[in-house]
């Protein structure tokens, strides 16, 4: 195993429906079997067909507070415009499950060459599923352009709750987070000459600032989505190569682990980012960063892709798990890179994350990026949480609805489209002698979306009723759909070099809601379960206290639970029986030689 891997386990977490979703990574490349085919450019946010006529000058300044990390950040912008008059600034309330952002925009204060810009503050209807809603700041008159506007953002005295990190937050006198986490901008999505500049004067010597546009300050041209699109760091931060990006794969990072070591896994990166460059037959060569933020919280993981560029957020202490429970940090570094080149042929998760999370462990399997035992690490993984998954057969709408509630509800697409794709490719390789692959038929698709066509769900069940036949359209409906069937890859579907077993695995009867971590509310239940039987119903506050590994344990014991029901105590008794699920699981077949695993 080389230096560095597999030490430290995160799980990549990516909105369910962003707010900010822009067309940054939805590009659908693909392989010709183990090789790479030539793939169109990535999408650019920045369309310079003409000049901007519009201008905004955005100044970012850290302030620091008495214990050294950054308390806020102060927000001046002017904005010039020749053309459609701006009637609001906006920015979430609630993104993806973090809360409080708008909140956090304290003196928020526009001003043009008329004086200061009365303003009416209006926020959306909360929306129940934590995705989020916004507030805007309505403008009482017309603007005299040029308009100003400042605000100071405050940075969260800690992580509410699980999220992506796209909230401003702090950590070793840094400061960082992504353009919906502290940016209020105006409605308005025309072509900008966008000139951003740090001022790092309250941080003191040696600071320095990055962004997804530059190191240091930027000047290009774009529409304000791209701001959207940017992740920003700031601070006395650790950067690889020490002198920043000299024209492909930086990295910069606030704070340090002692679970990690900085400089052997960037150094990795940028051999995995040349290397995906090459497999995907992307030649083009342009600024391409990854950002890095360490913070306090245990529960802290999870990973975003922005434009041409991601961050990956760690804990300082990460909590222990068994050996191949989560995802190696270089496997997230790697999936969140793939996201650049692959997207599916859209209708949520199932496509987006689940192809990149096929890719992912694909890829390196043969490229040689991970060892070999790191793929079989990452299939089990996802078999596992895809097989004990209480929503193993929910819905996509279903799954979609506990996203943030329930971790089994947020990684069912991720691992139930990975296996679907796996099985897909199988199929496909078997039924035409290996001359088709998942890969050819997904740079069909791209092909088709980069000559203007709108390819669409209904496009891969064209692809897949021409290239397998009514019985994959009708898999396609049972498993992703409506979940009622469950995938089962062959036990030769990775070839000779791995084979198929079986396991028990304890699917849990119940879970906590992670959206309110300051109580114990039941979600998940599973009907007909010892739980559900004896009386327990979801949205009921459990207050005797309960590890999480009791729910997850094959040994069955008695339980008596204090409950809160709509404010009323009870108390629930029952034997714990959990559930024993098969789950397939696969080895490395000894003796088979490496190049016949990664298929050389």
């Amino acid at each position: 195993m080389p230096r560095g891997a597999a030490r430290y386990h995160i799980h990549t977490t990516t909105p369910m429906r962003s707010l900010t979703r822009c067309a940054i990574v939805a590009i659908s490349l693909a392989l010709a079997s183990s090789r790479a085919q030539a793939a169109p450019r990535q999408t650019d946010l920045r369309t310079p067909t003409k000049p901007a006529s519009s201008q905004i000058q955005i100044t970012l300044q850290p302030a620091r507070d008495a214990a050294g990390n950054v308390a806020a950040i102060n927000v001046r912008y002017v904005i010039t415009d020749t053309g459609t008059a701006i009637r609001e600034f906006r920015a979430a309330v609630v993104l993806n499950n973090l809360p409080g952002i708008a909140d956090r925009m304290e003196q928020f204060r526009v001003t043009d060459r008329a004086g200061n810009v009365p303003l009416t503050v209006v926020d959306d209807t909360p929306d129940s599923t934590a995705t989020g809603f916004m507030r805007h700041w309505r403008v009482g008159r017309a603007l005299a352009l040029p308009v100003e506007v400042r605000y100071r953002a405050v940075v969260a005295p800690r992580r509410f709750r699980a999220g992506p990190p796209m909230d401003l937050r702090t950590y070793a006198g840094g400061v960082s987070g992504r353009g919906p986490g502290f940016l209020a901008l105006p409605d308005d999505n025309r072509l900008y000459h966008i000139l951003l500049h740090w001022d790092l004067t309250l941080l003191g010597k040696g600071a320095i600032g990055a962004s997804s546009l530059a190191d240091g300050d930027a000047d290009t041209e774009g529409p304000l989505s791209l701001l959207n699109a940017t992740f920003f760091m700031a601070g006395q931060l650790g950067r690889y190569p020490v002198g920043g990006n000299t024209g492909a794969f930086s990295a910069y990072w606030a704070g340090e682990s002692p679970s990690l070591q900085m400089q052997d896994d960037m150094q990795w990166s940028s051999h995995a980012y040349d290397a995906l460059s090459r497999f995907f037959g992307d030649t083009a060569v342009r600024p391409y960063r990854l950002f890095l933020r360490v913070l306090p919280e245990t529960t802290t993981s999870g990973g975003n892709a922005g434009y041409r560029s991601f961050m990956i957020q760690v804990p300082l202490h990460p909590p222990v798990r068994p050996t191949g429970a989560a995802p190696s940090l270089r496997g997230v570094l790697a999936h969140e890179m793939i996201h650049g080149w692959a997207g599916g042929p859209g209708g949520g998760q199932w496509s987006t994350e689940g192809l990149t999370t096929f890719y992912t462990a694909y890829v390196q399997l043969r490229t040689g990026l991970q060892p070999v035992e790191e793929f079989v690490r990452d299939v089990n993984r996802i078999s596992r949480d895809y097989y004990a998954n209480p929503y193993r057969n929910a819905s996509g709408e279903a799954a979609a609805a506990a996203f943030w509630a329930d971790k089994n509800g947020e990684v069912l697409p991720y691992n139930r489209g990975a296996l679907y794709f796996f099985d897909v490719d199988d199929k496909l390789r078997k039924a035409t002698g290996g001359r088709r692959t998942l890969a050819q038929e997904m740079f069909d698709l791209n092909r088709r979306r980069s000559g203007g066509e709108n390819v669409t769900v209904q496009s891969w069940i064209e692809t897949l009723r021409g290239a397998l036949g009514a019985a994959a359209v009708a898999d396609f409906d049972s498993i992703i759909v409506r979940g009622t069937k469950t995938v089962v890859l062959a036990p030769d579907a990775f070839g000779p070099c791995f084979e198929r077993r079986i396991e028990k695995h304890v699917r849990p009867d119940f879970a906590f809601d992670r959206r309110v971590p300051e109580a114990r509310t039941v979600v998940s239940l599973v009907p007909g379960s010892a739980a559900s039987i004896a009386g327990l119903r979801n949205g009921d506050v459990v207050l005797t206290p309960l590890a999480v590994e009791v729910l997850t344990s094959p040994e069955a014991r008695k339980l008596a639970l204090d409950i809160t029901r709509n404010g009323m105590p009870l108390n629930i008794q029952f034997l714990s029986s959990p559930a024993l699920v098969d789950v397939y699981l696969w080895s490395r077949v000894p003796g088979v030689d490496e190049r016949v695993c990664r298929g050389s």
